[in-house]
């Protein structure tokens, strides 16, 4: 199985399970929080492959590069935009709000 069916399957089951609970979240939120992590992955990704500390069987990627990374790198960043916001919202849901009080 190459990187590129693994992450789209991974981006898809994702999509499936988060996106109804995302639609009900503010997108301007969500789509910095996409540029910012996108913006992080090429420069840090770029950064671990091109020096050699992380390296890729060229048969298993794509083979489309931004620099160094390949394009499957981003697919992590995207994932995280799904699940993490998703996660917040459904484990956040008690009802409860925390006072400066209860913080201390």
């Amino acid at each position: 199985m190459t990187y590129v069916i693994l992450s789209v399957a991974v981006l898809a089951l994702l999509a499936l399970v988060t996106v109804p609970t995302l639609r009900r979240l503010r997108a301007r939120p969500l789509l910095l929080t996409g540029l910012v992590l996108v913006a992080l992955t090429a420069v840090f990704d770029n950064v671990i492959v091109g020096l050699g500390i992380v390296d890729y069987d060229e048969a298993l990627i794509s083979g489309v590069r931004v620099w160094f990374a390949p394009i499957e790198d981003f697919s992590y960043a995207l994932g995280a935009v799904l699940l993490v916001p998703a996660l917040w919202t459904w484990l956040g849901r008690s009802g409860r709000t925390v006072t400066s009080e209860e913080n201390a």
